[in-house]
């Protein structure tokens, strides 16, 4: 059992757009929580005593609080269309997923109570909340969203028995103190880690070309450095690394008697185009080359999937939606039938998310947090496996390497 509204949400006009808000600022309503009838004590046969009447156990909900950023202060309900909630569409999205990953956990038994909170993305806002007795008496917080967010909230909120989840940021905030937070989404130190280690387990040194392409700018740096860093740990130096600041001349840095390795740190779609473009050429020449990308590149429309393909492209990622798993279907066909509308990258990421945790809850109750190291979860989109840094709280180690085969992107087992 949940306890929160639960709306159905219609397709289109004004009356969707306003049952969605509704439905949150009602997030909160108070319902009776569900019991347990148990047997009478058995009677002896030599009494005729009538047992007295069934016991009545409450089952305590679980209290979750769902902390996100729907700008409610910004929207007119009574006036407001679609554009005037894209804003909030992330946090809607998350929170349809999160709820039904609960209904799913209320169906066999488990009961929670799910109190949900618009961040605003305001710092009075969430400070407010930090301090709310509604927030600090939760078993778990889920949010806010974004690392300033995250570290505002924590400067007034520092749970002790508790964990504070990272629902979507990419990186741990910077002189974060809460030794409680769980970023679930993978840091670009991580994705560096990835490439590195595939790289050093599957190529000898001495059978390939490793050329770093990085601009130099901050973010393409921030991917690089860990690939750097990482390669010469892992090989103790074994691998050369050839770093150019860009394409030009690349015919002179590529070696025809071995496998070119490319690593090209950008997202920046104005030097990946023709970076690739020059690459593709020299493929198609004979040159040898296996091309690895910026985790961005799931999300690129614009890049060319023959020329992925042919380069042998591979990206990490967090996360992988595989729309033909009997699974995947399953729940995209729940989520059709609740809401009425597609669900987005944020509604399975709410789902995992909101299954993985809620579990915990629901086996290990105010010893879930021990649990966390030990309790692997293969998802919808993705997987969990989460690891202590006594510093930076918990972070989850699975990664995703995918590849371009058969003009679509797929997991490499």
């Amino acid at each position: 059992m949940i306890l929160v509204l639960n709306r159905r949400l219609q397709l289109s006009g004004n009356n969707f757009l306003i049952l969605i808000l509704i439905s949150f600022l009602f997030a909160c309503s108070k319902k009776t929580a569900p019991v347990l009838n148990l047997p009478p004590k058995p009677v002896e046969k030599e009494t005729t005593a009538i047992p007295g009447p069934v016991k009545k156990i409450e089952k305590v909900p679980h209290a979750i609080a769902l902390l996100l950023p729907f700008y409610l202060n910004e929207i007119n309900i009574q006036s407001a269309v679609r554009n005037d909630i894209n804003k909030a569409i992330l946090a809607i999205d998350y929170y349809q997923g999160f709820k039904l990953a609960l209904d799913s956990l209320s169906g066999k038994g488990n009961s929670f109570k799910l109190n949900v909170w618009d961040t605003r993305e305001q710092e009075v806002q969430i400070i407010n909340l930090a301090r709310s007795k509604s927030v600090q008496t939760a078993d778990l917080i889920v949010g806010p969203v974004f690392p300033e967010s995250i570290k505002a909230f924590n400067e007034f909120y520092n749970p002790v028995n508790k964990l504070q989840i990272s629902p979507l940021a990419a990186s741990i905030p910077f002189g974060n103190i809460n030794t409680k937070l769980v970023t679930v989404n993978n840091t670009i130190d991580q994705h560096g880690w990835k490439i590195a280690d595939y790289i050093n387990r599957n190529y000898k040194p001495s059978s390939v070309n490793l050329v770093l392409i990085n601009t130099r700018k901050n973010d393409d740096e921030k991917f690089a450095a860990p690939i750097r860093s990482f390669l010469k740990s892992l090989s103790n130096n074994g691998f050369l690394i050839n770093e150019r600041t860009n394409s030009i001349g690349l015919e002179t840095a590529l070696i025809s008697s071995k496998i070119n390795l490319i690593i090209l740190t950008s997202d920046d779609k104005t030097f990946i185009l023709p970076t690739v473009d020059r690459l593709y050429k020299l493929s198609m020449a004979g040159i040898k080359i296996e091309l690895f990308g910026h985790p961005n590149w799931i999300k690129s429309q614009f890049l060319a999937i023959e020329k992925m393909q042919g380069l042998n492209t591979k990206i990490t990622s967090s996360y992988f939606i595989d729309y033909k798993s009997g699974r995947v279907r399953d729940f995209t066909s729940r989520y059709r039938q609740q809401y009425g509308l597609e669900p987005t990258e944020f509604a399975f990421k709410g789902f995992d998310t909101g299954y993985y945790f809620g579990k915990l809850l629901c086996d290990y109750g105010g010893d879930y947090e021990s649990r966390l190291s030990t309790e692997k979860y293969d998802g919808l989109h993705t997987k969990f496996h989460f690891k202590k840094d006594e510093k930076s709280g918990f972070t989850n180690s699975e990664i995703l390497i995918l590849k371009y085969s058969g003009f679509e992107l797929e997991v490499i087992k």
